[in-house]
C-alpha cells in the first residue's frame, strides 16, 4: 500500500476548475510535460508523455539504489527526485535528468516502512511510516535530508498529508479509517472527518471551494468533506477497484491511479471520467503521480528549440529568507508578467508586468517588502508572455 501531487506540481499539484475552483489558468494546459508514476511491484518509476499518456521508459530502473516496493515520489528544491519505498529505511535521491541513483537522501533516523512523503509549509519533508515500531510522521530537512524530529504520536498506518492555510496538518490514517488534524507543533487536535464514510484513506487534497478531497483505497472513490467542519459532502469520483495516487495535471484535470487494474484514469474537475490516460509499460500497482516539465534529455530537437526560447529557471536560493532571485530567458522582445500565487492558486503579488527585451533577465522577490502578509510556506511563481507560461515552486522560510 502506498501520493503529491505531489504536488510535486506537489504540491504533487494544485489548480482545479468548476467544482474544484482554483484559479483556472495557473496550471492551464502547456506543452512539454511528462508524468512520472510509481510502480510498486516492479520497484521502478515509469515515465509517460504528459499530454498523450504514451509510455516512454522506466525513468528510474527497477531496484535502482536498492529501491524496494516504491510508494511515493516528490521533487527536491534542486529538482532532483525523492522516492520512498516500503522496503527501504530511508528516502532515496535520483538525478532529475537521467533517473540515476545519486545517494541516500535522509539521515539520522531509520525509517520503518516509509509510505507517503510531502513537503510542508516549513520546508521540511514529512514521511509517514507503516512499521511495527515506527508508526509516526517524521520530519527531515527538505534540502539536506537531515533528521529533524518525530512530529506526530503513533498512528494507525498514516498515509498522505496536507496542510490548511493556518499550517495545521491533516493525516489520512488508513488503519483507523479517518483523517486526523494536528496543530503546527504536531499536537493532535482530533479526528477531523465525519465518521462512517471512510474505509481506507490514502491521499488528501484541499480544493479551493471549501472541500477536503479524500482518495479512499477500499471504496475506490474520492470523497468530499467540508474543510471547516469535516462534515461529509458527497462522492466526487467513483469506479475504481482500488484508488491510490492523486495529482492535478497541467491541463487542470484530476489523475488517479487504479492500483489493481494498473492504470491511471483522468477525470474532469467535476468528477466525470475522461479516459484511461496511461496503462502501458508493465506498470504494476501504481500508487503515486508527479507531473513535471520535460528536461532537455527527454524531448526531441523541435521541442528543445521551442523550450529554449522561453525558460524560467528555479529560483535561488531555495528555500530562501528573505530574498530570492528568479532568472528567465526570452527569445524576443515581449510583454511579460511575473506573478506569485499561494498553494490554492490565489494571486498574491505581481513582481513584473511590462516589456522585456530578448535575452536573460533576473528579478528578485522579497516578501517582507510586499503589502501582502506572507507567512512561511510554499508559493508558486508564474512567467507568462501571453502565449506560453512556465511555473516554479518556491519555499519561503520567514
Amino acid at each position: 500500500m502506498k501520493t503529491k501531487i505531489t504536488i510535486s506540481l506537489l504540491f504533487s499539484f494544485l489548480i482545479l476548475l468548476s467544482n474544484i475552483s482554483f484559479t483556472p489558468d495557473l496550471f492551464a494546459y502547456a506543452e512539454g510535460y511528462e508524468m512520472l508514476v510509481t510502480s510498486r511491484n516492479t520497484h521502478s518509476i515509469k515515465r509517460f508523455n504528459g499530454t498523450t499518456g504514451e509510455f516512454i521508459d522506466d525513468f528510474i530502473a527497477a531496484g535502482a539504489g536498492g529501491l524496494n516496493s516504491v510508494i511515493d515520489i516528490d521533487e527536491a528544491p534542486d529538482g532532483n527526485i525523492i522516492v520512498s519505498g516500503r522496503g527501504n529505511t530511508s528516502l532515496l535521491l535520483f538525478d532529475k535528468e537521467t533517473g540515476e541513483f545519486i545517494k541516500t537522501f535522509t539521515s539520522g533516523y531509520s525509517l520503518d516502512n516509509p509510505t507517503k512523503i510531502a513537503y510542508g509549509p516549513d520546508g521540511y519533508i514529512y514521511v509517514s511510516q507503516w512499521g511495527t515500531v515506527g508508526r509516526e510522521v517524521v520530519r527531515f530537512d527538505g534540502t539536506t535530508g537531515e533528521f529533524i524530529d518525530v512530529f506526530t504520536p503513533p498512528l494507525d498506518r498514516p498515509s498522505d498529508k496536507t496542510w490548511d492555510s493556518n499550517g495545521n496538518l491533516y493525516v489520512a490514517c488508513f488503519g483507523s479509517q479517518d483523517v486526523k488534524k494536528f496543530d503546527t507543533d504536531g499536537n493532535l487536535i482530533g479526528v477531523f472527518t465525519e465518521a462512517g464514510h471512510i474505509l481506507g484513506p490514502t491521499n488528501l487534497f484541499f480544493d479551493g471551494n471549501g472541500h477536503l478531497l479524500v482518495v479512499d483505497w477500499n471504496l475506490g472513490s474520492v470523497l468530499r468533506f467540508d474543510s471547516e467542519t469535516g462534515a461529509y459532502i458527497d462522492v466526487l469520483i467513483s469506479g475504481f477497484q482500488n484508488a491510490e495516487g492523486f495529482s492535478i495535471g497541467p491541463d487542470g484535470n484530476i489523475y488517479i491511479c487504479d492500483w489493481t487494474l494498473n492504470h491511471v484514469k483522468r477525470f474532469s474537475p467535476d468528477g466525470n471520467l475522461i479516459d484511461v490516460f496511461a496503462a502501458g509499460g508493465n506498470m504494476l500497482a501504481p500508487n503515486g503521480i508527479m507531473f513535471r516539465e520535460v528536461s532537455s534529455t527527454s524531448v526531441n530537437q523541435n521541442e528543445l528549440e521551442v523550450a529554449s526560447s522561453f525558460k524560467l529557471h528555479q529560483n535561488y536560493p531555495n528555500p530562501f529568507n528573505p530574498v530570492t532571485n528568479i532568472n528567465f530567458e526570452i527569445a524576443k522582445r515581449s510583454e511579460i508578467k511575473i506573478t506569485v500565487y499561494n498553494m490554492n492558486g490565489k494571486e498574491l503579488e505581481t513582481l513584473f508586468n511590462g516589456i522585456k527585451e530578448a535575452g536573460s533577465h533576473t528579478v528578485t522577490w522579497n516578501p517582507l517588502n510586499s503589502e501582502a502578509d506572507f507567512s512561511s510556506g510554499i508559493y508558486y511563481l508564474r512567467l507568462d508572455d501571453g502565449i506560453r507560461f512556465r511555473n516554479i515552486k518556491m519555499t519561503y522560510l520567514k
